[in-house]
C-alpha cells in the first residue's frame, strides 16, 4: 500500500509539473483583429492594428487580413491615405486571392484618388487650418501638431478633437501650456493643455501661408 501511495504521489507530482509547463492556448488571430479594432478611437485602433501586425508568427493570410483592417480604417476614420495605398498594395502584393482582394483594389482605387486631390493642395498658399487639415488627412502628425502649438493659434473643434484622439492634446495636467491661442476665447478649448513639451518648430515652408492669416 506503502509504495502504491508512493506512485500516486509521485504520478501527481509529474502531472502538477506537466500543467505548470504547458504553455497558454494561443489566441485565434479572429479575436486579436477583434481587440484591435474595439482597442478605441481610430488612432488607438491603427496602433493596435500595427502591433499586431508586428508578430512576426502571422500568416500570410492573416497578415493580409489585417493589412486590409489597417487600411480600410486609413482610408476613411483613421485619416492616413497614404499609409492605406501602401497598406492595399502590400496586402494585394502578399495574397492577391485573398477574399477582400476585391474590395481592397476598389478601395486602393478610392484612396489614391484622394492622394491625387490632397497632394496637390500642399502646394497652394494654405492658411494654417486648412494646411492641418490636408497634411492630416494625409497621414502626417507630429508636424501639424507642432505648426500649431508654435503659431500660438487656437484649432477649431474638429482639429481638436482629432489632436485629442492622438495624443497631442491633453486636459489641465499637459506640460506643454494652453492650447487656447491668441484671439477670442473658445470653449471648446477651456482647460485643455498640449500634453508635453512638443520638439523643436519646424518653419512654415511655401506649403502653407503665414499662421496668422
Amino acid at each position: 500500500m506503502r509504495s502504491y501511495r508512493s506512485f500516486l504521489a509521485a504520478l501527481m507530482l509529474v502531472a502538477a509539473a506537466a500543467c505548470a509547463s504547458a504553455p497558454e492556448p494561443a489566441i485565434p488571430f479572429a479575436d486579436r483583429i477583434a481587440a484591435a479594432k474595439a482597442a478605441g478611437n481610430p488612432y488607438q485602433e491603427d496602433a493596435a492594428l500595427t502591433q499586431l501586425l508586428a508578430d512576426p508568427q502571422l500568416k500570410p493570410e492573416q497578415r493580409a487580413e489585417a493589412l486590409y483592417q489597417r487600411a480600410s480604417l486609413r482610408r476613411l476614420a483613421g485619416d492616413n491615405r497614404r499609409g492605406a495605398v501602401a497598406d492595399f498594395e502590400a496586402m494585394l502584393a502578399l495574397a492577391p486571392d485573398h477574399p477582400r482582394a476585391g474590395q481592397a483594389e476598389i478601395e486602393l482605387d478610392l484612396a489614391r484618388s484622394d492622394l491625387e486631390a490632397l497632394e496637390p493642395r500642399l502646394n497652394y498658399m494654405l492658411t494654417l487650418p486648412q494646411w492641418f487639415d490636408v497634411s492630416w488627412a494625409l497621414g502626417e502628425r507630429d508636424v501639424p501638431a507642432r505648426r500649431y502649438h508654435r503659431a500660438g493659434l487656437s484649432p477649431n473643434e474638429e482639429q481638436t478633437q482629432k489632436l485629442k484622439d492622438a495624443g497631442y492634446i491633453c486636459g489641465a495636467e499637459g506640460e506643454g501650456g494652453p492650447v487656447q491661442g491668441a484671439g477670442e476665447s473658445r470653449a471648446w478649448l477651456e482647460g485643455l493643455t498640449w500634453c508635453s513639451p512638443l520638439p523643436q518648430p519646424v518653419e512654415i515652408g511655401a506649403g502653407a501661408a503665414d499662421p496668422g492669416s
